[in-house]
């Protein structure tokens, strides 16, 4: 049995990929990094979600006139933070082993 709290963490690291991967590289790409540099993009509907995700977590930006930038700040605050994530996720592996073993030794 897998544990809730697992499955949610895992689902959230991989949705930040997919913002990281596919908006984030665009505006890397193309040197899009302050309003000065930002540019416009041309989204499909899940990339449209992703974007959004992105806007909410402010990796990106928008400018006033509607263009998109790479928020350099968030992006390294965010890459610093997975690490602790990391470290969550296997405390919760590690207790759900300490949790297997001790019903395993009851029995």
């Amino acid at each position: 049995m897998v544990n809730p709290a697992i499955t949610a963490a895992l689902i959230a690291a991989s949705r930040q990929e997919d913002v990281a991967h596919k908006i984030e590289a665009r505006l890397k790409k193309a040197k899009a990094v302050s309003s000065s540099t930002a540019i416009a993009l041309d989204l499909k509907d899940k990339e449209q979600e992703l974007l959004d995700q992105a806007l909410a977590g402010g990796t990106v930006k928008q400018g006033a006139d509607g263009r998109y930038y790479l928020n350099e700040r968030a992006v390294s605050d965010r890459a610093e933070g997975q690490g602790f994530m990391a470290l969550l996720i296997l405390l919760g592996v590690g207790s759900l082993l300490a949790s297997l073993v001790a019903l395993a030794a009851a029995f």
